[in-house]
């Protein structure tokens, strides 16, 4: 395995095991949650799966409440990323139905874009709803380009 390659799993793991602690879960539940083995994250976190799979980093970016993008980011976009019980009703409701209230050419939602929206001023009167946080979204996403 090339230099850069094991620099990536690496980055990877780490991401994986930073995300996964900050949801409280152990690699266990983690597994159990995304289909695989203990043995599985172990090795993901760890640096030391060559090829971990798309469905699989799929299935445990759900979990994780993230996306096999942000899993590859460097860890300052995940050491801010707020705690899921500290999300707004609204913005917790859209990162859980992102796949089905996005557009099939738009991308999930990034851990820099959700750092975002989770310091949304809200409304006096009510909570915002996750179609409301999905129009600010887009409007931020034309804006940043």
């Amino acid at each position: 395995m090339d230099e850069t390659r094991k620099k990536e799993l690496e980055k990877l793991g780490r991401n994986v095991r930073r995300l996964r602690k900050s949801r409280g879960l152990n690699q266990t539940k983690l597994a159990m949650a995304a289909r695989t083995r203990p043995t599985t994250i172990s090795a993901i976190e760890n640096g030391i799966n060559p090829n971990p799979g798309w469905d699989l980093l799929g299935r445990v970016a759900e979990v994780l409440d993230s996306s096999i993008h942000d899993l590859t980011q460097p860890e300052i976009l995940i050491e801010k990323l707020p705690q899921k019980t500290q999300l707004p009703e609204g913005l917790s409701n859209l990162m859980h139905r992102q796949s089905e209230l996005l557009a099939l050419s738009e991308t999930r939602i990034s851990l820099k874009e959700l750092e975002w929206l989770s310091h949304m001023p809200q409304p006096e009167d009510r909570n915002l709803l996750a179609e409301e946080y999905l129009m600010i979204l887009r409007h931020y996403r034309l804006l940043v380009r």
